[in-house]
């Protein structure tokens, strides 16, 4: 196995995160061993003059680096977001954005799109130019499907400090506000209304916006009572729902099995993709008990 020195200078992508320049390789290896290493597989052709190495075919950022490089732009779309550490909003094929005046097409596994990006609208990670997590997060609401959308927004927000939240839904907010494109920004502040943060997985986010498109008054998330905290709750009816994920019908049971006078319905993978019964259930049990006085 042919082994790559890798750039360790940070202002440099070249050589970084496994994707190489035809030059650069050649630098490291020489020209009989760089014939070897593709003869071998050992490394795998990008693009044209750009090469990644075979073992980091399906890394994220080894494509994302081999698409700067072949293209010279910035990263941006769903990929953005991905790399900024949404799970939700899938990076793949790897979109960046190129002067006008660049004449670079898309090809196979890498999306161009061409337009201007305000240099206060991007950021260096891991030596990759890509949009700042709140232009990307404006973006994907904008164009992604809308659980992916809110997923992604929750996911971001999840992972920030609770008092740095707000400041990120208002940069988010300004992004759509002069976004030059108006294409679903409306739709966009709608999802942006529901993101919080809270929902600890995008299963839970995903559930949510289920609800409030079934019409459902909006329930409070991680509600607490006593010692055990709600995924989603109705505290009015003292009616829950918990998300169990593929927990057996005994994890089920057990799970908030002693909280005194609450009804606790759960939901799974199942639900998510057939919301109706899960909806059924939820209506009869908020209509069957009468609203606690405050």
């Amino acid at each position: 196995m042919i082994e790559f020195l890798d750039n360790d200078d940070n202002d440099t992508l070249d050589g970084r995160h496994g994707a190489y320049t035809l030059a650069y390789a050649r630098q490291q290896l020489g020209d009989q061993r760089l014939r070897a290493a593709l003869e071998t597989g050992t490394l795998s052709a990008f693009g044209r003059g750009v090469f990644i190495d075979a073992r980091r075919v399906l890394d994220l950022r080894t494509r994302s680096a081999a698409a700067q490089l072949l293209t010279g732009g910035t990263i941006v779309g769903p990929t953005a977001a991905a790399l900024h550490g949404s799970s939700a909003i899938g990076g793949f094929p790897i979109h960046v954005r190129v002067p006008y005046d660049q004449r670079v097409r898309s090809r196979t596994g890498v999306i161009v799109h061409q337009g201007g990006i305000r240099g206060s609208d991007t950021t260096m990670l891991d030596g990759l130019r890509v949009l700042t997590a709140t232009a990307a997060i404006a973006d994907a609401l904008c164009t992604e499907p809308r659980r992916a959308a809110l997923g992604g927004a929750d996911e971001l927000l999840h992972a920030l400090r609770p008092d740095d939240r707000a400041g990120f839904v208002a940069s988010v907010t300004e992004h759509l506000t002069t976004r030059i494109d108006r294409r679903g920004t409306r739709r966009a502040r709608e999802l942006l209304g529901l993101a919080t943060g809270l929902p600890e997985c995008t299963s839970q986010s995903a559930l949510l916006l289920i609800l409030t498109d079934a019409g459902f008054a909006r329930p409070i998330c991680q509600h607490e009572v006593a010692r055990h905290r709600f995924d989603f709750a109705w505290p009015k009816h003292n009616v829950a729902l918990e998300y169990v994920g593929h927990q057996t019908k005994e994890q089920r049971h057990d799970r908030h099995a002693l909280v005194p006078g609450w009804h606790v319905i759960h939901a799974d993978a199942h639900d998510i993709a057939d919301p109706t019964p899960l909806c059924t259930r939820l209506r009869t049990a908020l209509h069957a008990r009468r609203p606690i006085a405050a």
